[in-house]
C-alpha cells in the first residue's frame, strides 16, 4: 500500500495552468477597451445606424475606467466581475445586430464583428486577482496583541483622620509649593499698590481739581445781554 494514499489529490492553492495556455495581464484588457471603443466611435459616424456602436463604446470605456486595474480610475469593480461585464457587452452588441431597427449597414456590422470577437477571446485569456479582504476578527485579535495587559486602577488613598496610610509626600510637596509661590504673589501686588498710591492720588486730586474748576467757569453768572448804557 502506497504511503500516501490518503493524501489529497487536490491540494490547497491556485489550480496550476496548462503548459499550452497563456495569460494577458488585466491592464492589457483595458487597453483593448479602450481601443476597441475608439474604433467604434470612430466607425460610428461612417456606417448608417450606428446607436449601437456609440452605446458599447460608452460601455466599454465606462468599464475600463472603473475597473479594480492598472488604468482604472475610480475602481470599483472587481476583476472577475469586470471580465464577466466586458463578455456581457459583447454579447449585447450581437443581440442588438440582430433587431431591423438598430441593425448598421455592413461596414458596421464587419466592425461589431471584429469588436465581439476581440474582447471574447481576450477576455477568456485574462490573469484576474483577487483582493485580499480583511477580517474583523484578526484585525480585533492584533489589537489585542500590541495593546499591553490592563492594569486594574490603584485604589485611592485615605487621607482622612485616624487612617494607616500616610499622604504622598509629592502632592503634600505640590500644595507647600503653591501655598508659597500664591503668597508671594499676594505680597508683591501689596507693595506695588503701597509704593504707586501716592503718585495714583496725587493724579487723581489734581483732576477732581480742574474738573471742578472748568465746572466752575461754565455755570458762572453771565451779564446780561441787554444792561443798562
Amino acid at each position: 500500500m502506497p504511503s500516501d494514499a490518503g493524501a489529497d489529490p487536490f491540494p490547497p492553492g491556485p489550480a496550476p495552468e496548462l503548459a499550452s495556455g497563456w495569460r494577458i495581464p488585466f491592464w492589457a484588457l483595458q487597453v483593448l477597451e479602450f481601443g476597441v471603443a475608439f474604433l467604434l466611435v470612430t466607425q460610428s459616424v461612417h456606417v448608417g445606424h450606428g446607436g449601437i456602436l456609440v452605446a458599447a463604446a460608452a460601455a466599454l470605456t465606462v468599464l475600463g475606467l472603473t475597473a479594480d486595474g492598472h488604468l482604472g480610475i475610480f475602481r470599483v469593480c472587481g476583476q472577475r466581475l469586470h471580465v464577466l461585464l466586458v463578455v456581457g457587452v459583447a454579447v449585447a452588441m450581437v443581440v442588438a445586430a440582430c433587431f431591423p431597427a438598430a441593425r448598421p449597414d455592413l461596414e458596421g456590422l464587419l466592425v461589431i464583428a471584429f469588436a465581439v470577437v476581440a474582447l471574447v477571446a481576450l477576455a477568456g485569456r485574462t490573469a484576474v486577482s483577487r483582493r485580499p479582504r480583511r477580517r474583523t476578527g484578526e484585525i480585533i485579535e492584533a489589537t489585542a496583541t500590541v495593546t499591553g495587559p490592563v492594569q486594574e486602577p490603584a485604589e485611592p488613598i485615605n487621607t482622612s483622620a485616624g487612617s494607616d496610610v500616610d499622604p504622598d509626600p509629592g502632592v503634600d510637596s505640590a500644595i507647600r509649593k503653591a501655598g508659597r509661590t500664591t503668597g508671594a504673589a499676594a505680597a508683591a501686588g501689596k507693595r506695588a499698590v503701597d509704593e504707586h498710591r501716592p503718585a495714583v492720588e496725587h493724579q487723581v486730586k489734581k483732576g477732581l481739581r480742574g474738573a471742578g474748576r472748568l465746572a466752575g467757569r461754565l455755570t458762572g453768572p453771565k451779564s446780561p445781554p441787554n444792561g443798562p448804557a
